[in-house]
Order: C-alpha cells, then structure tokens, then sequence
C-alpha cells in the first residue's frame, strides 16, 4: 500500500516556490527520456547540430568512426534526433510553462498540486 505523504507550508508563497521547483523538476525527468542531462552533454549536442548543419566537422568525424558510420549518415541522424528534439521539447516546455502559470495563481497548496499532476 502506498504511504500518503502530506507537505505542510507556512504560507501561500512558499506553497509556490514548492510546486514551482516541482514542475521545473518534472520538465527535467521528462527532458531526460529524450537526451542525456548535463551542461557538458547540452554543449557536445549543441556542437553537434552546428556541425550537422554544416555537413561535417571534428565531433561528426569522431562519431561516424566510433560507430563505423560514414559523415553523413552521422549527419542525418544528429538531424532526425535535433527535430524530435525540439518537438519533444516544446511539448514538455508547453507543459511546463502552463503549470507554472496554474501554480503562480493557486490559492491553495492543493490547486498547485493539481497543476503540476496535469503536466
């Protein structure tokens, strides 16, 4: 059987900050269904696309090496996975924000709860 937890809060501002972190956190565990976390890994995924979208470069050669691929099939993969990114992306980012918005207006800690279970 489940344990039900209860939060207490001093006040409605902190019963936001809360659930504001708490959707933020959401977004990010959704985020990492998609792409590996972390700032360094952001930056190489980042490097990446520009290198795709210019048809080659050092992470583009290092990748069809170690995978035994040719450049441009590194390339067209690094697209496909940029574009289901980003559509991936601006769902969870849509979910986010609206969230965000339900709690800012909650007037109470369980309406701000509901808004980050509908994300």
């Amino acid at each position: 059987m489940a344990k039900l937890s209860v939060k207490r809060f001093a006040d409605l501002s902190e019963t936001h900050d809360f659930y504001l972190g708490l959707a933020d956190q959401y977004a990010e565990d959704e985020r990492a269904k998609y792409i590996t976390s972390g700032n360094g890994q952001a930056m190489t995924y980042e490097a990446k696309h520009q290198e795709a979208l210019a048809g080659d470069g050092p992470l583009i050669r290092a990748e069809a090496q170690a995978l035994d691929m040719s450049v441009s099939e590194v390339v067209e993969s690094v697209l496909t996975a940029r574009t289901q990114w980003e559509q991936a992306g601006a769902v969870i980012e849509a979910a986010r924000l609206k969230a965000k918005k339900e709690i800012r207006s909650a007037k109470s800690a369980a309406e701000a709860h509901n808004a980050v279970l509908t994300m």
